[in-house]
């Protein structure tokens, strides 16, 4: 076999998810029929911290994203990737300062692309497909980030309505839970501005989805928790239905435990502990104005999302979902 047929069929490309709690980077390589995972990182960064007050990324935050950046890039020079495509999501579209984040990304050699909440929405859905391929329509991906959460009501055509909110796990925790553990009257006044907040959105939705399934790191905590995982095994959390009693219990738990007790629970990130209780919240209110009895989950989302855009791109459209299934991040 010749160069150009290797290079045809061998292809290394990376996908870059900054969001604003977590960074996560994912290299996979393009076969012939199939796409291979080769690496997968992730750091929390919290880049979105403090935000929701300021309105501005802190220095702070900025030099823990640069630096992860910087490790980041070393992984790519290790597996020589030939496409990289790193994209922003809450924290870079609305902080006033995101230009200087970005131009200290790219003197480390990262454009980053700043998605819109609609294209946000769209790729995610795209990643819960490849997670969750019989999947029945219609169906409500929620993905609840740091500082947004995105809402996409998916039926047998396609997108059929797609929404972002500035509800995120970091900047409903900010806001809402000063004291710790949280006071019952926070708790409420929490849980009724996600009721107020997305009930107004439901209200506009064409048709009423059958599943709700959970998207990102809180959904996929939840179930670390549940399953008391001392080590994460993405295997088990695919496709995981958490009862609303489950979560209920969960509620209860937690709620009544200081953050430094949280950081001791198996399946629980320390640096999540804080920020488990505003985005576990999300959750169970869309369930509850929804009628639903569980939340599936989907460890795909934004980054297998776009993950599965660059495969098909390297391969000219040749790669269907299905070469995605196997991929665990």
């Amino acid at each position: 076999m010749n160069r150009d047929t290797e290079t045809s069929r061998d292809r290394t490309v990376a996908a870059i998810d900054l969001g604003s709690q977590t960074f996560r980077l994912a290299i996979a390589q393009v076969l012939e029929d199939r796409a291979q995972l080769l690496a997968s990182e992730r750091k929390n960064v919290r880049l979105g911290q403090g935000l929701a007050v300021s309105g501005r990324l802190s220095e702070e935050a900025i030099r823990r994203g640069i630096e992860t950046l910087r490790a980041f890039h070393k992984v790519l020079n290790r597996f020589r990737t030939c496409n990289v495509r790193a994209c922003g999501t809450a924290a870079l579209r609305t902080a006033r300062n995101s230009r200087e984040f970005l131009d200290l990304a790219e003197a480390e050699g990262f454009h980053v692309e700043i998605l819109s909440g609609d294209e946000e929405a769209s790729i995610s859905a795209r990643g819960v497909y490849a997670t969750l391929p019989d999947i029945e329509t219609p169906f409500l991906a929620v993905d609840v980030g740091g500082g947004s959460s995105e809402f996409i009501l998916v039926g047998s055509r396609g997108i059929l309505y797609s929404q972002s909110l500035n509800i995120g796990a970091v900047n409903l925790t900010e806001e809402f839970l000063k004291t710790d553990p949280p006071s019952p009257e926070e708790l409420e006044r929490l849980r009724s501005y996600i009721r107020q907040r997305s009930s107004d959105l439901f209200a506009e939705f064409p048709q009423i989805p059958g599943r709700i399934v959970g998207v990102g790191g809180t959904a996929t905590t939840l179930v670390a928790i549940a399953l008391s995982m001392a080590t994460y095994e993405p295997r088990r959390i695919r496709g995981h239905r958490l009862r609303l009693h489950e979560l209920d219990g969960l509620w209860d738990y937690l709620t009544g435990m200081k953050i430094e007790a949280r950081r001791d629970i198996p399946g629980l990130e320390p640096r999540r502990a804080d920020i488990i209780l505003a985005g576990m919240a999300i959750f169970r209110e869309i369930l509850y104005i929804l009628r639903s009895r569980e939340l599936s989950v989907s460890d795909g989302g934004l980054l297998l999302g776009l993950l599965t855009t660059l495969i098909e791109k390297e391969c000219g459209n040749c790669a269907k979902l299905s070469y995605t299934r196997g991929i665990y991040l």
